[in-house]
This record gives C-alpha cells, structure tokens and sequence, in this order.
C-alpha cells in the first residue's frame, strides 16, 4: 500500500464502537511520539536541535511530565529555554518590543510533536482515500463506521483526491456517512433532552444516556489527557 501506513490499524480501528475512528488512530500515533521523546529520540542531535527550534506546546509538555522519565523532558526542556532566551532580552524601543513581542508568539504556537503526529495523520487521510479506490471491501467497512470528528471528517474531504478515479464515489460515501450519524446524534441528543420533561421521567434513555459526551468527541475529536 502506498504512504508506508499500517492497513492494518485502520481496519481495525475502523471496526471499533466509537464515534470517530481516527481519534483512536491519532492517540496511538500520539503515544508513539511522546515514547519516542522520552527515550531514544532524546539522544540523538538532529532531534535535540529540532526541539530546540520548535519545542513543545503546554499539552504535549504536561502529557509528557506526566510519564516516568522526567529527566529526558527536563533535558529537552533545558535546551528549548536557552534557545529562546536569545529572544528574550531588555529593549529599549516601542518597535524592538514589538517585534520581540511577535517572536515570544511565534514560538509559543510550534510544537514538535504536534507536527510529527499531523505529519503522520496525513498519510492515513491519503491511504484511506486510495484504500476506498483499491480495496474491494473497505467501502463496506468505512459505511460501517458511525463517522468521524468534524476535524478529521474534514480532513478526509481534502485529501479525497487520493481515491483517484474514485475520488467522486468517495465523496459521496463520506458525506453520506457523516450526515446520517450526525443526525443520528442529534436525535439522540434530543431523547436526552426531553427525559427531563417530567412527562417523560420513566421512559428508559437507552442510547440517549451517553449522547453528549460522544457529540462532545463528533464535534470536538476525543479528548486525550
């Protein structure tokens, strides 16, 4: 299969119970990363130097501070403040402040992890798209599925091109699948709501139970801590 992806994961993933597949997918790739940064990868200099220039966010830092070796992130994190304590320095103009000021927000907003794991998310979004094309039963499997986030439903739709020929049919299965399982959530959002009616107070919720922490994942991808 091309893009060097793991067919497997996929179908796998895309045969579990949930609202979005790829958020199952996105944390294992996750986690790889953050293991990768607090072991091996930490020794090796074209990675150091790359931590250096982009860092961490604050989510990625607090789920690796999280994790055992707390020593590796205090290494990394050693070298990233000394990178950017050259742009951080006393000024003595209203324009070198400000342009002091759009550095600090710059490097605030990169993050080494969170661009390896996009990195690695587009190639699933294009190898699924060719899988659609290629694979004669995928079709059946991804109609299964009860879509996706939004972001990655969004994601999907860019890279459809990747179905080639099929690229129309692709569309029109995607789109298809995420209209019916939003509403799908939204009548079961619906049957949350109106178990509080007290005309309704001994009607079972049955899926409506669990309605708003999966629309919380359909519109929001699944949270990681």
């Amino acid at each position: 299969m091309a893009y060097h992806i793991d067919t497997g994961l996929i179908y796998e993933k895309f045969k579990v119970d949930c609202e979005c597949p790829l958020c199952e997918i996105k944390r294992i790739v996750e986690e790889q990363f953050l293991h990768e940064f607090l072991n091996d990868a930490v020794m090796e200099d074209s990675t150091r130097a790359k931590v250096n220039k982009l860092g961490f966010c604050a989510r990625h830092f607090d789920m690796l501070y999280k994790r055992q070796n707390k020593l590796s992130v205090a290494l990394q994190i050693s070298t990233r403040v000394a990178a950017l304590s050259k742009i951080v320095g006393k000024e003595n103009s209203v324009k070198g402040a400000i342009k002091q000021a759009e550095q600090i927000e710059k490097a605030g907003k990169t993050c080494i992890i969170c661009d390896l794991t996009e990195e690695s998310m587009e190639k699933y979004y294009k190898t699924i798209a060719a899988m659609f094309s290629r694979e004669k039963n995928f079709a059946g499997v991804l109609s299964s599925t009860k879509g996706f986030c939004l972001s990655h439903y969004a994601s999907l739709l860019k890279y459809a091109r990747h179905a080639g020929l099929s690229a129309k049919q692709y569309v029109a299965a995607l789109t298809t699948l995420e209209e019916k399982n939003i509403a799908r959530l939204q009548t079961e959002l619906k049957g949350f709501c109106d178990k509080h009616d007290y005309r309704n107070a001994y009607k079972p919720l049955g899926t409506s139970e669990t309605a708003l922490p999966r629309m919380r994942v359909k519109l929001y991808g699944l949270k990681n801590e």
